[in-house]
Order: C-alpha cells, then sequence, then structure tokens
C-alpha cells in the first residue's frame, strides 16, 4: 500500500514552463487540478487513495503556482493557453489515452472548460465545489459590478493588477488562516465593513479566526506558506484577471454537452453554491451532463477534500473504479 511518503516530486517542462509534478503509483492515470490559493499539495490524500485502488495519480503546481513558473503576461492565464498547457501534460504522462480528470475550485473551472475544449482527452470528470455553469449574456465582470455595486467582493477587488497581491504578499499567513477556515471555525469581527468606500483589502473583512481546524496541520499550513512566500500571489490571482476573456473564448461553446461520466462533490455549507440543494445543482447542470452524479456532504464548507478527506477519497474510488470496470 502507498503512503504520502511515496508520492515522488519532479520537474517537467510543459509547453515551456518549468513544472513541478507530484505523482505516485502506476496505471492508467489520474490527473488532479488544484484551486486557489493551494498548489499540488492539496491533493495529498487523494492521490494516495486513488493510487492504492490501481492509477497513476499525477498532480502538478498549475502555472503561476507553487514551483511551476508563472506565464510572461496577466493576458496569458486564459482558457486557451491554461488549456493547452494541460494538454500538453496530459500528452506527457497519458499519452494518447484520456484520462480520470479531477478539480477543485480553480481547479474545477480549468476541468470543466478543458472537458469542453478537449473532450477527447477525459475518460470521467470528478470536479469539486464549483458547478459548471452556463455562459452568461454579458461578461462576468460587468454582472458582479452590477450586483454588488458598492459592497466589496474579492474577485471585483482582484482585477485591478498589483493590488491584492501587494496586501497578500504583504501577509500571506494572515490571508492563508483567514481563508482555510471551516464553515463554523470560530472568528473574530471583520476589522473592515462590506463598503468598499471604506478602502482596505480583503483580510480586514473576513475576520481572524480564533482557532485552526482540525484539518488544518501546522505541518500543512507550513507547507502552503512556503510556497506562497517562494512564488507570490500574483499568479494565481491573474486567472481572475481573465474571466472576461475566457467567457470570450468559451462562447462557442455555450450550448456544448460534457458526455463523459461526471461526478460532483460539494460541501452543503460550501458558500459557492450559495445554498444551493443538490435538486436545485442538478436541475443546473443535468442538461448540459447527461451522466452526472451529485455527492453532497451535509456541513461540509469548501475545502471539501481535506475537511471531509474520507468521503471524498471513498467517492472518488469509486468513481474511479467504475470507469475501470474493477469491483
Amino acid at each position: 500500500m502507498y503512503s504520502q511518503n511515496d508520492i515522488n516530486l519532479e520537474t517537467f517542462a510543459v509547453n515551456g514552463l518549468r513544472t513541478r509534478v507530484a505523482s505516485i503509483g502506476t496505471g492508467p492515470v489520474a490527473l488532479f487540478i488544484h484551486g486557489w490559493p493551494e498548489c499540488w499539495f492539496t491533493w495529498r490524500e487523494q492521490m494516495v487513495a486513488i493510487a492504492n485502488a490501481g492509477y497513476r495519480a499525477i498532480a502538478p503546481d498549475m502555472p503561476g503556482f507553487g514551483e511551476t513558473d508563472g506565464l510572461p503576461a496577466i493576458a496569458d492565464y486564459n482558457v486557451a493557453r491554461i488549456c493547452e498547457f494541460m494538454d500538453e501534460l496530459v500528452t506527457q504522462v497519458s499519452g494518447d489515452e484520456p484520462v480520470l480528470l479531477i478539480g477543485h475550485d480553480w481547479g474545477a473551472i480549468n476541468c470543466w472548460q478543458f472537458t469542453l475544449r478537449h473532450p477527447h482527452r477525459v475518460s470521467r470528470l470528478a470536479n469539486m465545489s464549483v458547478p459548471l455553469h452556463p455562459v452568461a449574456a454579458r461578461p462576468p465582470t460587468t454582472l458582479l459590478r452590477e450586483h454588488f455595486g458598492d459592497d466589496f467582493f474579492y474577485q471585483l477587488y482582484f482585477q485591478k493588477p498589483g493590488v491584492a497581491e501587494a496586501e497578500f504578499d504583504a501577509d500571506p499567513e494572515g490571508i492563508l488562516r483567514a481563508l482555510y477556515c471551516s464553515p463554523d471555525t470560530p472568528r473574530d469581527q471583520p476589522r473592515l465593513g462590506r463598503s468598499i468606500t471604506e478602502g482596505g483589502g480583503w483580510i480586514g473583512r473576513l475576520g481572524k479566526p480564533r482557532e485552526q481546524p482540525a484539518w488544518l496541520t501546522e505541518k500543512a499550513l507550513a507547507y502552503y506558506l512556503n510556497a506562497y512566500r517562494d512564488s507570490g500571489f500574483a499568479g494565481g490571482i491573474n486567472y481572475y484577471r481573465n474571466l472576461d476573456e475566457n467567457w470570450r473564448l468559451m462562447q462557442p461553446y455555450r450550448d456544448a454537452r460534457i458526455t463523459c461520466p461526471v461526478l460532483f462533490l460539494v460541501g452543503s455549507a460550501d458558500s459557492v453554491i450559495r445554498g444551493a440543494s443538490e435538486e436545485q445543482l442538478v436541475k443546473r447542470m443535468a442538461a448540459r451532463i447527461p451522466e452526472l452524479k451529485i455527492v453532497m456532504l451535509p456541513g461540509i464548507g469548501h475545502w471539501v477534500q481535506s475537511e471531509a478527506c474520507t468521503q471524498v477519497n471513498e467517492a472518488l474510488v469509486a468513481f474511479a473504479a467504475s470507469s475501470s470496470g474493477r469491483p
């Protein structure tokens, strides 16, 4: 049986980028794509579980994260360029064989888009936290500004280059501790209110956690802190700065369906789904995903693979086994 000690870290050249890739196991490839603010390390438990189920688990640091090079310009962090990176990585680790693709947060967005743009590369898709959204009639930042008005919203805060990364680079522990929380983590009152007229950034609006959730060990937090102290936060934030460009690039796929089997894992308390029920999520996605299974975990928040590690591992292994015909 494999353990985390068996995870191997290598450096690949992927589309001209020096790329850190974690791997464990042998067999058909299961490719894990992390979100923000994370790196390959978020998948360590799932990689071991999938490897012990007979797969070769692969998890890169995505461009601009961890020890993978950043892209030359903000505009390069668009869906076309990121999908090219993923496509080349699939070729290197799996050849012409499609992969079991697994994503969380921005990784889920990347995986939805990759599967729509390169359907032949994906045998099955397991995504977490972020559902497949319809392509809106107008650019996302326009809709967000109309919805939030003078209220602070982090994705709009991220739009101006140099601002959010300066805040987070100056206090990586502050932002990571404030984000890596469970729904029931007790917090101090935020120092800043909701209105953007107050100025200030995001950390002061989150409320300092009074304790660390049990799933976030000091060792894990130290790993993430070291990763972001080395890489900085700009690369990951640049993905958000391409929301409108991605909207434009995905227009040809607005009615496309994902025909491979899909597992969607989400915590019922994940703020991303805004209280949606399992039935509402099915209704939202089923027309574009004929083979959709949803697993909703009661009371679990956004960091589902860490907060509910055992349940997530069991669901992934069962999904992976069904894709390979294993009993």
